[in-house]
């Protein structure tokens, strides 16, 4: 995960997150798993992870997490999107990687669907070939470390680098 890091804010780059709530997004997504599935609509998503190079402000990627009502069909935009095997579906593009998966907590709640999203800036010129394993790489971090603090059961999150799917 730390050469992924590197690969994306550069080498040498110090980093701020000051922008992040990861404890704010463990309590909304428990409060979702408790509410009833009718009548819900899309949330916005909530800052896990912002990035930002130290003294500078300058934002390099944001990654955040929702609850979302379903998995979007995976076929829609194959050909602009890199597609890989961990969670429910999990694509990257040039600027931006998103993991759908299922997170079922212990009763009363019930198993929800999570989109953990990864934008990257795109003035932080670190556009290279492997950019889009690097950012699915951290959104599957995020996403594997969220779950494990919910306490989430069967995610089919995979551990390290997500393969991609041919």
């Amino acid at each position: 995960m730390a050469s992924a890091l590197e690969a994306i804010g550069g080498k040498g780059v110090r980093l701020t997150s000051d922008r992040s709530e990861p404890d704010r997004i463990v309590s909304e997504l428990r409060k979702a798993a408790r509410t009833p599935q009718s009548g819900k609509a899309r949330r916005a998503g909530i800052p896990f992870c912002t990035l930002e190079v130290a003294g500078d402000e300058k934002n390099v990627l944001d990654v955040t997490l929702r609850e979302a009502l379903v998995v979007p069909a995976g076929d829609t935009s194959k050909d602009l999107v890199t597609a890989y095997a961990t969670g429910r579906l999990a694509t990257s593009s040039d600027l931006f990687a998103s993991i759908y998966f299922t997170c079922r907590m212990p009763a009363p709640a019930h198993a929800i669907v999570l989109d953990a999203e990864l934008e990257r800036a795109d003035e932080n010129e670190a556009d290279h070939p492997g950019i889009r394993d690097e950012q699915i790489t951290l959104a599957n971090a995020a996403a594997r470390h969220v779950a494990a603090e919910l306490g989430c059961e069967d995610t089919g999150l995979v551990a390290g680098v997500p393969e991609k799917v041919k």
